[in-house]
């Protein structure tokens, strides 16, 4: 899609308020997860196949990064020690999850995305065993999703998020935040790890801000926790953005109140 073309469209989505529509085509050759998708095998072909397509991400991902974005990671203090996390990112790049890979680690990271991603063929094979993890299904999918990323929490991994949920490509604002990621933050008792990524000097390269880790609070409910997380996140990645293009968050909202945070 041309620049121009992509920057009509998503100006008139910012000026209608749909901060959460995807303008880009979806496909329709895609897995949608069930009560019998295994998100996450224990064999040993699929442990292999998952260790030599995260190698091959680790060893070129980089490279492609650099040379197609300038990607620079910032922040990586705030995460020392940290295992076992929820980790959100804004979503503006389709190589946006090499970017999450870099800064957090290849080999520990697990990344969600809407079930059109979860694509069949050779290029869904590759995406799942480099850490794809579909959302999207009915009650049964969704427990199942549930129950994995406790395990994978608990053995130490990080998930992650684009709580914006559409791809925005170049995007620089923040947009607001679903809750689901900080849901599951709550749930397992975690903290997420808020990454927000900036478009910087006159080649506007890329820069993952790493930001401190966000905790749940001890004695809230789950929903009061999810809730204040996202709040804080946000402001987070407001905060950010102010800071590094120097000026103030404003949208072209026609009615900005109808596409507050989705609770």
């Amino acid at each position: 899609m041309r620049k121009k073309k992509r920057n009509r469209l998503i100006s008139r989505l910012e000026a209608e308020g749909a901060f959460d529509v995807d303008y880009l085509p979806q496909g329709k050759r895609y897995i949608m997860p069930d009560g019998d998708y295994k998100y996450v095998r224990t064999n040993f072909f699929y442990r292999m196949s998952c260790l030599f397509c995260r190698t091959v991400t680790f060893l070129f991902g980089p490279v492609l990064c650099l040379f197609r974005y300038g990607l620079r990671i910032r922040g990586r203090k705030n995460i020392k020690g940290i295992d076992g996390a929820i980790c959100v990112c804004n979503h503006i790049s389709v190589l946006d999850t090499l970017f999450v890979k870099q800064a957090i680690g290849h080999y520990r990271s697990y990344h969600t995305g809407a079930p059109h991603n979860n694509k069949k063929g050779l290029g869904g094979f590759i995406l799942r065993r480099a850490g794809f993890l579909s959302l999207g299904g009915g009650y049964a999918a969704q427990k199942k999703l549930s129950e994995t990323l406790r395990t994978l929490l608990d053995n130490g991994a990080v998930v992650n998020f684009y709580p914006e949920e559409a791809l925005w490509q170049h995007y620089e604002k923040p947009r607001p935040l679903k809750t689901g990621a900080f849901r599951y933050a709550a749930k397992f008792h975690v903290p997420v790890i808020p990454l927000f990524v900036t478009f910087e000097g006159r080649c506007k390269h890329a820069v993952v801000n790493i930001l401190e880790p966000i905790y749940p609070t001890e004695g809230e409910t789950d929903k009061q926790n999810a809730e204040d997380m996202c709040n804080e996140c946000y402001a987070k990645w407001v905060e950010v953005y102010e800071r590094v293009y120097g000026k103030p968050l404003v949208y072209d909202v026609e009615a900005a109140d109808k596409y507050t945070n989705d609770r």
